[in-house]
């Protein structure tokens, strides 16, 4: 089972590096993801969109200097995309929600269990075997 759960996050390991992405971000970061995330199914959003979205539905009231950094950020991490093919640029989220969050936990493992998931399944039961139940559900959970 070890050997399976190995091979499911080098495989989202080795997507996530072709792909240069860091998958962390700020809360701040996070309101614009989540944003784009939910009109995922759309051409992308212009800054206005996106400026609009912070400041009059989540009363953020933050500065065009401060959103566009945000951005920024989310681009050199590799989180958001750039059309510039169109008379304003259109930002898409480069990963889906589920990508960005197995990205997230391969981090992790990475930087807190060398890796392994011997290690990170030891740390959350305590050192104890895990019974055979939850075994047979992270195996199917997996899957």
């Amino acid at each position: 089972m070890v050997g399976f759960f190995r091979t499911s996050f080098q495989l989202m390991e080795e997507v996530i590096m072709d792909n240069n992405v860091r998958c962390e971000m700020s809360q701040s970061e996070s309101l614009i993801m989540d944003y784009l995330w939910k009109n995922e199914n759309e051409n992308g959003k212009g800054f206005s969109e996106i400026m609009e979205y912070l400041n009059e539905e989540l009363h953020k009231n933050w500065k065009k200097q401060t959103i566009n950094t945000f951005i920024r950020h989310l681009v050199d991490k590799g989180l958001i995309t750039v059309d510039t093919s169109q008379k304003s640029r259109r930002y898409t989220a480069a990963l889906t929600q589920a990508q960005y969050a197995r990205g997230k936990a391969n981090k992790i493992l990475n930087d807190n269990y060398e890796g392994s998931v011997e290690t990170f399944l030891s740390a959350l039961s305590g050192g104890k075997q895990l019974s055979t139940q939850l075994s047979n559900e992270l195996r199917e959970f997996v899957k």
